[in-house]
């Protein structure tokens, strides 16, 4: 198959939010086209690197003793692995992946990502639609605002 169309998933589908169904419909499409989501599924050195970001991103717990460090550590774990088996499934067939997702902006109706950095209670009621995408623009738009102090300019 051939796409006609070279739009990167980031420009074709900039700034848009599918509801919480069609996030967990989507989500489970593209699970389905993954082979190795096993954490034993790659490399032990790129599960390390895995597992580094893990811990420079701070979601390891502190206390490897702690009655639920184990759980936590094996939810991220899962986490990231499919997060990096998702980006190689792109890198594979990213018109797989780009008409999946066109496929779900359509069916579920798509939104613009709502512009206001703040967070109502009744927004707290659907996260993956309300909060969590919009926590993921602040934290990098305040990364990017603090590289900007450090120029030599």
């Amino acid at each position: 198959m051939v796409d006609d169309n070279p739009q990167t998933l980031n420009e074709e589908f900039a700034e848009l939010v599918l509801p919480e169904e069609g996030v967990v419909d989507l989500t489970d499409k593209l699970t389905e086209y993954m082979t190795e989501i096993e954490l034993g599924g790659m490399p032990d050195i790129v599960g390390q690197v895995l597992d580094d970001f893990i811990d420079q991103s701070g979601c390891m717990p502190e206390d490897l003793r702690d009655s639920d460090a184990f759980d936590q550590i094996t939810s991220t774990q899962l986490a990231v692995t499919l997060a990096y088996q998702l980006g190689r499934l792109e890198g594979r067939s990213p018109q797989l992946v780009r008409r999946l997702v066109r496929e779900s902006v359509e069916k579920w109706e798509a939104k613009p990502l709502a512009d206001s950095p703040d967070i109502s209670d009744a927004d707290l009621r659907r996260p993956k639609e309300l909060v969590y995408p919009r926590l993921r623009r602040l934290e990098y738009a305040e990364d990017d605002d603090d590289d900007d102090d450090y120029s030599d300019d």
